[in-house]
């Protein structure tokens, strides 16, 4: 069990998508760059996706099962949600008896880019089936939802049945909403704080509004949380959020992690997800963020600053999903919103599955609805006293749950911090080894791997911190890629689960390129390390920490 990492020589071809354009602060260009070579990299990882699925037969097996709607679902589509940011269209889906006896609907609420009309039931979807990430990426298990169901929000079958009505929004310039498309943008934010306070004034609501979704849904809860447009504030109407994995800092999380450009995800997100789902052409798009995402980047940190979340002004209660299994993508963040939000009603529940079997779960759908009738219904369920702050699943294995438990607090107040130290013969000691040395190793393709073996059971939960001192040789920069793996007594790899299905995922990992090792000192904590994005010189033979 232990760390392994490896620079690498931005002239390789290996890793020519994750380091170009990257210049010296003396203006010396380090890696050949353009548009058409980035994206030229990432539609290569999509095709690799896509010609994985077709190998795996999900293409025309999709790991996902449908419901045919309930009878009792009525649904508006194409209702027009005015907004100072354009004219939004919104799915309402409500309860016909409901409706005949006078009743008001309390409502759940997501608002998104993926475009509301993307249904099995619209006939829009691939096939007239499931949503065409269900025949592209690997799943636990299969999750199950009805056919009203857009693209990670909130399934009307089960919340209609609850009493609810579903509210899913098209964000501005999406799925038909006029205005400008943006991609977590105050103005994004702004639209929706006013569709939520319009849905709240409708004679058909209670005026309590609770918002839920994955991903895309729930980033979009911590910016209307906290919506700058309003002061920081919230809408008055929105009584909780169940943000399911969502990034805060998307600089941070997922465009450009340790400094390290991400093209891969971002090019499949583009494809599948956004650009086919814009009201106007891509143009448009482009003249409102830049580039496409993608290209990102290249930005400078202005762009980024509008892009985070201001977590610690949100002071509406929140059940909160950080996944172990989204590594790169939204465990990070999703832990990040909950240790800093500024409400004292706040929830953590952890898994490591896959982020749309957890989501869709019985079990999630049932903590869901206790949360949401406690504080969008007002109903008095004991979801405070019997509900811990924190709901801790620890696995042994992917496929093994070794213990589920409940915790008073994150990071868990009980954690054992404990220094090991890199030896020369490649093993992790309690003490510094008693003489310098080095280990080197090829910047193309090469690693270097230290063990630690456990003599007993041992729990790893938290935060993992790893620091080096490094040099290259024979290039201008470098990243560094570090993972800890687990290995069982034969000294097996043992895979987790990891994100945008991946199934043979290391313990954790972590990226640096070694000209962003600065570190933002007001952002950095204990056993979290946060760089400040600012570039420091590298010279080849010279010493650095990272």
């Amino acid at each position: 069990f232990g760390p392994s990492f490896g620079p690498t020589d931005f002239g390789s071809s290996r890793t020519n998508s994750r380091g170009q354009g990257l210049t010296t602060p003396g203006g010396h260009q380090i890696a050949q760059s353009c548009a058409m070579s980035d994206c030229c990299g990432a539609w290569k990882g999509l095709f690799r996706v896509l010609t994985s699925a077709i190998r795996r037969g999900q293409i025309c097996s999709p790991l996902c099962e449908m419901t045919e709607p309930l009878p009792d679902i009525l649904v508006e589509y194409d209702v027009v949600i005015p907004t100072s940011e354009g004219d939004l269209l919104a799915n309402v889906f409500k309860s016909k008896s409901m409706v005949k006896n006078g009743e008001k609907h309390p409502v759940v609420m997501c608002m998104h880019p993926y475009d509301n009309h993307v249904t099995p039931a619209l006939g829009k979807t691939p096939l007239k089936g499931c949503p065409q990430q269900y025949r592209l990426v690997p799943q636990a298990g299969k999750p199950r939802f009805s056919t009203q169901t857009s693209w990670e929000s909130p399934d009307p079958n089960f919340w209609v049945a609850n009493g609810y009505a579903v509210v899913n929004l098209n964000a501005p310039g999406y799925g038909g909403s006029s205005g400008t498309p943006t991609v977590f943008r105050d103005s994004q934010a702004k639209a929706y704080y006013e569709a939520i306070e319009w849905v709240a004034a409708q004679e058909w609501c209670t005026g309590s509004v609770g918002l839920n979704g994955v991903s895309f849904l729930a980033i979009t809860q911590y910016h209307v949380a906290a919506c700058r447009a309003y002061g920081g504030k919230a809408p008055p109407s929105l009584k909780c959020i169940s943000p399911w994995e969502g990034a805060t800092s998307p600089r941070v999380d997922l465009f450009m992690p340790g400094g390290i450009p991400e093209v891969g995800f971002p090019a499949f997100w583009w494809a599948t997800e956004v650009q086919s789902a814009l009201t106007g052409k891509p143009q448009t798009f482009i003249d409102s963020e830049g580039a496409i995402p993608p290209l990102w980047h290249e930005h400078s940190c202005h762009f980024w600053t509008e892009k985070a979340a201001d977590l610690e002004l949100i002071n509406v209660p929140m059940l909160v999903c950080g996944s172990f299994s989204d590594h790169g993508l939204h465990s990070t963040g999703s832990i990040r919103a909950f240790a800093m939000a500024s409400t004292e009603e706040k929830w953590l529940y952890t898994h490591r599955t896959g982020k749309w079997d957890s989501y869709y779960c019985s079990e999630v759908q049932a903590l869901t609805l206790k949360f949401m009738d406690y504080f969008v219904k007002g109903i008095d369920n004991g979801w405070k006293r019997d509900t811990p702050p924190v709901r801790l699943e620890v696995r042994s294995s992917r496929d093994v749950v070794h213990e589920v438990r409940s915790e008073k607090a994150w990071p868990l107040p009980a954690t054992q911090y404990t220094k090991l130290f890199l030896q020369l013969d490649r093993a992790l000691g309690a003490q510094p080894p008693k003489q310098p040395a080095e280990v080197s190793y090829s910047g193309k393709g090469g690693s270097a791997a230290f063990v630690f073996p456990f003599t007993e059971p041992t729990e790893v939960t938290g935060h993992f911190v790893l620091e080096l001192v490094m040099e290259v040789r024979g290039a201008p920069d470098m990243a560094v890629f570090a993972a800890v793996r687990k290995l069982d007594k034969e000294r097996v790899f043992v895979p987790f689960r990891g994100s945008t299905g991946l199934t043979e995922d290391a313990v954790t990992r972590g990226y640096l390129l070694a000209s962003y090792r600065d570190l933002d000192s007001k952002q950095t904590i204990a056993h979290l390390p946060a760089i400040s994005y600012r570039r420091l010189p590298v010279t080849p033979g010279a010493k650095m920490q990272l």
